[in-house]
């Protein structure tokens, strides 16, 4: 291999694995701001998502969208995920992989729902030149659930966290 061919595909793989960091940055961004128009653009159709609990898997890009938007569309669920320390493997032209540590915050109404660290373990794919999430594993570290209760029932919930009970 050629001086300049080596370099041109060392900057390929740097340019890949920060194409790939601002895709993980674009997704939390989307759920954060509840982009719910621009969400569906940074996954692959066939995306399988699990976000490590009961009943919080979802196959398909149409699927998973519809799942994060009612568990966290309501104006009042306010959200902040804290991603970093990200880990990317470019594996080949079209294919890397990465972990990704999170600490997010869940808000409903005015009271704390949920504050955790997490892991993501992706898998992405490069389809007509743009990087996609094929493959989302989500694993608690740690994880703090507060509820708030008004006449025996939580005052503020979602699907989701209801499945959970």
């Amino acid at each position: 291999m050629t001086d300049l061919v080596a370099l041109e595909a060392r900057i390929r793989v740097i340019e890949d694995s920060e194409a790939v960091k601002k895709l993980m940055a674009r997704y939390w961004r989307c759920l954060d701001d509840k982009l719910w128009e621009e969400l569906p653009g940074c996954f692959t159709t066939d995306v399988v998502a699990d976000y490590g609990q009961p009943g919080w898997r979802c196959e398909g890009r149409d699927a998973l969208v519809a799942f994060l938007r009612e568990n966290e569309g309501a104006p009042e669920i306010r959200i902040s995920h804290g991603g970093m320390n990200p880990e990317v493997e470019i594996e080949s032209e079209a294919t890397a992989s990465g972990i990704f540590k999170l600490h997010d915050w869940v808000v409903i109404g005015s009271h704390t729902r949920m504050r955790g660290f997490a892991q993501y373990r992706m898998r992405f794919v490069k389809q007509a030149g743009r990087w996609l999430i094929l493959r989302l594993d989500l694993r608690y570290r740690y994880r703090e659930d507060h509820a708030v209760f008004l006449d025996g029932k939580p005052a503020w919930t979602t699907p989701a966290l209801e499945s959970q009970s």
